[in-house]
């Protein structure tokens, strides 16, 4: 009798409990209607996006990122709202409808004929240059069909019966003599041996570069495996101060004066101490040039050069091509015999160490759509290059100045942080990365990608290649304004010890977001979205867990840019070194650090999303939503099943 009463009361203490949970259960799934927000949300990293990234549970690391060090840099949107209506598809150049070029230069660097035009007479006048500011023409020469140049440039004067032609040639032509022999026995015992290749883009930022240029970024990320620098931060205003700094590891204030405005200037090469300078001392044959002349580098506001700097120089060709203008050399675009040039003074000088840097400016400094038309040829150049082993022992550079400064693109807030974060990307070469030296330098390049870097970095970096140094494993000074990319930059540098104004600097500063009512309220819609997200997840194991809701928010975060930045406008003097701070651009977007407590089960949650004020839209990506207090056995009934909803599961059970 007793144990039947015992068995009766213990049925009913079970129904009882199973009618609790079920009551609880649907008081959970019915307990309101689906929140409203004043902003769209957009939900990436999906329980069904795990197998696109391997398979992998979410870690929820993605949080912790932007707290590592204390540059944060800004994750940019390449198709953000504010800049995406700025781009459009580019129409080819039309150089092919110009008359043929009669002349031209093969693969063996001779001049060739046209078959329409096999007995024209043609005559090059080689371009001699005496500074910076004159061009002189030697004499002219008849050119020969499977002849050389006897000069790298030469403008070109052709006759046919009646028929005439004019136009340019460029080659590079071997030097001869005591000084490249000199070269051959100068190399220092600690160099790496490595040439360095440096092909400079202007005006594109890393995002533009990546709109723009895919095909090129595809070639260098996978068949060279360029490391491509996210914290790669401007020093100035403009190219010189891009420029200087990596040539010199000094601005141009801290120079003597070269602006040719003032009377008492000096030519840049008298008092610069280029590091092409320190290569050609350790043997090296060293080319420089650009592909404009009245906005150069060192043309433009300063005195220029008095004497040719490398031993190849190119800048005097495009100062006669000039004088007509525009994308083409004749009926060929002009960047084709551009990196034909740079791909002939690889191959000529094979059996020499070669220092290049070229840096192109005709396609992409007033225009953010035109440098599309080279993309397919500077691709198909350098996967050329690669495949050919003409570059097997360089060290490849790709990169810009700086961002877009003329564009209205500019005058956005993504347009600000974009033009001080130019595209950078270095590669080392497969078997030097195969070495004991290699090994490490490579894995600290690629330690340094996400860290704070800028132009004065890279002069460090390229002396490292001419003395390898002996400690690779010991963290820099951060002191020191200049820091090799082959050896590690403390995480915790800023803009002031790297030497970035705050104006040019694109670090990010965390701000508490609950200091006003405004922005107390936003971040309690962010709170709750958030939520709503989580429950988005579980809706369909609703059976199983209970459907959360927010119990207290415990912190709000906001990540802006500084504030020089958004008030930056322009330079206020000719030189761009007085920044006009009168800007009143408005913060477009900002990152927000949500931290909060859900019940039941009093799970702790942060988030790292993206608000676009602009668009009104709320980006979370559930990789980056994190569970910092432990959670235990709370999702015991689904962590076998759907391990990444575990994060958010709390089991009826558990309650």
């Amino acid at each position: 009798m007793f144990v039947r009463f015992r068995f009766r009361q213990l049925i009913i203490t079970t129904t009882v409990a199973i009618s609790l949970i079920f009551i609880y259960s649907k008081s959970y799934k019915h307990k309101s209607s689906k929140q409203e927000f004043d902003f769209k949300i957009i939900v990436t990293g999906k329980d069904g996006d795990i197998q696109y990234r391997g398979g992998k549970p979410w870690n929820g690391k993605a949080v912790h990122i932007l707290r590592e060090q204390n540059c944060h840099i800004p994750k940019l949107d390449i198709n953000g709202s504010e800049v995406k209506g700025f781009f459009f598809k580019q129409e080819p150049l039309q150089c092919h409808k110009n008359p043929k070029n009669w002349v031209y230069i093969d693969d063996k660097n001779q001049v060739q004929y046209i078959v329409q035009r096999k007995n024209a007479k043609c005559r090059g006048f080689y371009i001699a240059q005496e500074n910076d500011n004159h061009n002189r023409l030697r004499t002219f020469t008849y050119l020969s069909s499977g002849k050389p140049l006897e000069s790298d440039f030469a403008i070109v004067k052709c006759e046919d019966g009646k028929a005439r032609w004019n136009g340019l040639l460029m080659s590079v032509v071997r030097r001869s003599g005591r000084k490249l022999l000199r070269k051959n026995a100068s190399r220092p015992t600690d160099t790496s041996g490595l040439n360095v290749f440096i092909l400079g883009f202007d005006s594109l930022s890393q995002m533009t570069f990546r709109r723009k240029m895919p095909k090129t970024v595809e070639v260098l990320e996978h068949s060279f495996g360029s490391i491509v620098l996210n914290g790669y931060n401007i020093v100035g205003d403009g190219t010189p101060q891009a420029f200087i700094p990596i040539l010199t590891s000094s601005t141009e204030e801290e120079l003597p004066l070269t602006r040719k405005r003032f009377p008492n200037a000096n030519y840049v090469d008298d008092v610069y101490p280029f590091i092409w300078k320190n290569f050609s001392s350790a043997g090296y044959v060293t080319l420089y040039g650009e592909d404009v002349f009245n906005v150069g580098i060192f043309s433009y506001r300063l005195k220029g050069f008095r004497n040719q700097p490398t031993d190849h120089y190119i800048s005097s060709i495009f100062k006669e091509h000039e004088k007509t203008g525009g994308e083409c050399f004749g009926s060929e675009p002009l960047h084709k015999s551009w990196f034909r040039y740079a791909r002939e003074f690889m191959r000529v000088y094979s059996d020499m160490p070669r220092f290049l840097l070229m840096h192109q400016a005709r396609l992409s400094h007033d225009d953010i759509n035109l440098v599309e038309v080279e993309d397919e040829d500077v691709a198909q150049v350098l996967e050329t290059m690669h495949k050919s082993g003409e570059l097997n022992n360089s060290l490849v550079i790709v990169m810009a100045d700086h961002g877009h400064r003329f564009a209205k693109l500019r005058e956005t807030h993504q347009g600000q942080l974009e033009e001080r974060l130019p595209f950078f990307s270095i590669a080392l070469p497969a078997a030097f990365k195969n070495t004991a030296h290699g090994r490490k330098m490579y894995e600290n390049l690629k330690r340094n990608r996400d860290r704070l870097t800028t132009p004065f970095d890279i002069h460090a970096t390229l002396m490292d290649v001419l003395h390898l140094p002996k400690d690779l494993t010991t963290v820099q000074n951060a002191s020191k304004r200049s820091l090799s990319l082959f050896r590690p930059i403390p995480e915790e540098r800023t803009c002031a010890q790297a030497g970035v104004a705050p104006h040019w600097c694109t670090c990010l500063n965390w701000q508490d977001a609950s200091k006003s009512s405004d922005d107390r309220a936003l971040s309690m819609q962010l709170a709750l979205a958030i939520v709503n997200v989580i429950n988005q997840q579980l809706k369909d194991v609703f059976h199983l867990c209970a459907k959360l809701s927010l119990k207290e928010l415990l912190e709000a975060r906001k990540l802006v840019p500084n504030e020089g930045v958004l008030k930056y406008k322009n330079a206020m003097d000719k030189d761009g070194f007085a920044p006009d701070l009168s800007g009143t651009t408005k913060t477009a977007f900002a990152h927000y650090q949500i931290k909060l407590r859900t019940q039941p089960g009093d799970a702790i949650y942060e988030v790292t999303l993206l608000y676009d004020f602009r668009m009104k839209e709320v980006h979370i990506d559930l990789g980056s939503i994190s569970h910092p207090n432990k959670y235990g056995d709370a999702p015991h009934c689904i962590i076998d099943q759907n391990y990444f909803l575990a994060t958010f599961c709390v089991c009826y059970d558990r309650i």
